[in-house]
């Protein structure tokens, strides 16, 4: 009879054990859903938090002008909104690059700054169309760009007749930028 109790209690205790280790091991599953979900969540919501952030968020930007050096108050987009305009208007002909190019950087690097303090990984695209003083579409792009295997949000805007588009994605994921990238250009400008 001591057997038998013993054989009973033996199997009870490894059909408990065997029920805590499934339901562990669901619990675990059940978690790792959710965190997906809501980090799905997070970056459907971050693109126009960021696009927020850039519309209200100001910052002062200082550039060297030739001999001078001169300091830029602004949002964020409209700083970025006055770096594509200067970009394009460095490109015209007869026009001078020196204070134009160390602006734009400077906005580049403030913006950086801003959005590698964000909870996602983000990349913005300033453009300035075709026929609005520009013979070719130009445009600046700021922060790291989307991996191939992302889910990328986005959200836009337009901001003294600069279209801005803002992607963001999972910060978790792995990051492929350089500590201050940024690109410009107006020729066959692509992003």
């Amino acid at each position: 009879m001591r057997e038998n109790s013993a054989r009973g209690v033996s199997t009870l205790l490894d059909a408990t054990l065997c029920l805590l280790l499934v339901s562990a091991s669901a619990m675990t599953l059940a978690s790792a859903l959710h965190e997906s979900e809501s980090e799905q969540e997070l970056d459907a919501e971050s693109a126009d938090q960021t696009a927020e952030l850039l519309t209200t968020s100001t910052a002062r930007v200082t550039y060297s002008a030739g001999d001078r050096t001169r300091t830029a108050h602004d949002t964020l987009a409209g700083l970025l909104a006055s770096a594509v305009r200067t970009d394009v208007r460095a490109a015209a002909p007869g026009e001078p690059t020196t204070a134009n190019s160390t602006f734009v950087e400077a906005v580049a690097q403030r913006l950086n700054r801003t959005l590698r303090r964000t909870e996602a990984s983000v990349e913005v695209v300033a453009r300035w169309p075709v026929g609005r003083n520009a013979t070719t579409e130009s445009g600046i792009v700021v922060g790291d760009r989307p991996p191939r295997d992302a889910a990328v949000h986005a959200a836009g805007f337009v901001a003294r007749e600069v279209r801005f588009t803002v992607r963001t994605w999972s910060a978790t994921r792995q990051r492929e930028a350089t500590e201050s990238r940024f690109r410009t250009g107006s020729q066959g400008w692509s992003a």
